[in-house]
């Protein structure tokens, strides 16, 4: 399901904010591709990742100047595509696969 199914239900400056914080974050995904904190299965699956990344990147400088259903295109291409990078990058790591169990310290 897009993020965002309707791109004329939202207003352009808010497009353009969520654009530029998929921008952040696709960014810091990078570094955590680039220097995962577990060891590394497949190494080809994180290129991959790191692929997915860089074009989702560009595809976001390229949007400025797209009307809003191409910015809400944008935003929904790089909301996919961090959640595929992050599922690759957990998949392919030797890392937890899902958070621990965090203890009440009121217990």
């Amino acid at each position: 399901m897009p993020l965002i199914p309707d791109g004329s239900a939202i207003r352009p400056e808010t497009l353009h904010a969520l654009l530029e914080e998929l921008r952040t974050d696709l960014t810091g995904l990078l570094e955590d591709i680039a220097h995962p904190r577990a060891p590394v299965i497949d190494p080809a699956s994180l290129r991959t990742a790191e692929e997915l990344v860089r074009a989702a990147l560009a595809r976001i400088e390229r949007s400025r100047d797209a009307d809003p259903h191409g910015q809400a295109a944008d935003v929904n291409l790089a909301y996919a595509t961090m959640l595929a990078a992050i599922d690759l990058l957990k998949s392919h790591t030797d890392g937890p696969r899902v958070p621990r169990h965090r203890v009440d310290p009121g217990a």
